[in-house]
């Protein structure tokens, strides 16, 4: 064999060994993307059909929910008291054993929160032509809103000024009502967020969700985060705060109508200890001992105004999670009972 031809041998046995190179390698990126696909597909696959048995999980105990509503609504009309409290079943937290993990489901009173919407009223004013008080400037469910802000700890051991509580209220007044007025000094119209980077149309309407907060004027993340478990935006603006489930945030905005400031910690905790397994009606809640030491007035206790206070609520939060697979999914139902009958309103997984 001749030199030319061992180098042309030489070529073409290099030319192969590429050749058989190129082919592993496009073999070896077609197995690996078949591969990638393969396991999205399984992926997608799973997670549709935890997706599924999630939802079935979560509306088994939506169906709960509704059964100890109704289950309550009946007993008390049995019994001739209509008051829901915290020591009734539905205020259990329920917890559950599922085939593909757990489930757990719990109810709260929708109306043991401070309903944002309620704050859309306008404050009467005084007969005759007296100039009103500075109290009187307000509606009760804005006077307790008032209160409620200034509860809220926005840095450690700094809590909101009156002032500031008083101008954040008016904004979010500007903001449920339906009119451009502008309220006092710290309401906010079209002309204020049309402004905004980027800018907002103001609602002019109740909220469809406490989230809206987070543009209101004067709003911060922090001050937000603290609310979000004491406020709902219900559609009923003349849904009853219930004296019986609200949290002892919100038991400091009982006080004296004249005051906007919230009562003590020690006044609340009087309160929140003598309610026990709660009032029957507003009038016991109104006349009971702490609730005369803390607020004055006497046995009749006429410094305590009791407009949008009650006993017994309509709305109720279903909280439900489940763990299927290696994910863990959530939902928020909003609840209505009417009587005895409970309908479902909204499912979200944000907030109401």
């Amino acid at each position: 064999m001749t030199q030319l031809q061992q180098t042309e041998r030489s070529k073409q046995a290099g030319v192969a060994l590429i050749l058989a190179l190129l082919v592993v390698a496009l073999v070896a990126a077609i197995a690996v993307e078949l591969s990638w696909k393969f396991d999205l597909s399984v992926t997608r696959s799973a997670n549709r059909w935890y997706g599924v048995q999630a939802d079935a999980y979560l509306l088994g105990a939506e169906e709960v929910g509704v059964f100890l509503l109704e289950t309550d609504a009946d007993e008390d009309s049995k019994d001739g008291i209509l008051s829901d409290t915290l020591t009734e079943i539905w205020a259990t937290p329920q917890q559950f054993p599922t085939d593909e993990g757990w489930l757990r489901a719990s109810l709260e009173d929708a109306q043991g929160r401070f309903n944002i919407n309620a704050l859309v009223k306008k404050a009467q004013k005084p007969n005759g032509n007296k100039t009103p008080a500075p109290w009187q400037k307000w509606t009760a469910a804005q006077r307790r809103f008032i209160r409620l802000l200034q509860t809220i700890e926005i840095e450690p051991e700094v809590y909101m000024d009156q002032q500031v509580a008083m101008s954040l209220t008016e904004a979010v007044i500007d903001w449920v009502d339906k009119d451009s007025k502008v309220t006092g000094f710290g309401g906010a119209e079209s002309d204020y967020y049309g402004q905004l980077e980027p800018p907002f149309v103001i609602a002019n309407r109740p909220m469809i969700s406490v989230s809206e907060l987070n543009i209101i004027r004067g709003m911060t993340p922090q001050l937000y985060q603290a609310l979000l478990p004491l406020v709902i935006a219900l559609p009923d603006e003349e849904a009853t705060l219930n004296v019986n489930t609200m949290p002892f945030e919100l038991i400091r905005t009982i006080n004296s109508k004249t005051e906007l400031y919230p009562s003590t910690v020690d006044d609340a905790q009087y309160i929140f200890e003598e309610r026990g397994a709660g009032f029957d009606d507003i009038e016991a809640f109104k006349t009971s001992g702490a609730v005369d030491q803390v607020v004055g007035g006497g046995g009749g206790n006429t410094n305590l105004d009791t407009d949008g206070l009650g006993v017994a609520s309509k709305y109720f939060l279903m909280l439900g999670d489940t763990a299927v697979g290696e994910t863990i999914r959530q939902r928020k139902t909003l609840l209505h009972r009417e009587g005895s009958k409970v309908t479902i309103l909204r499912r979200t997984d944000a907030n109401f």
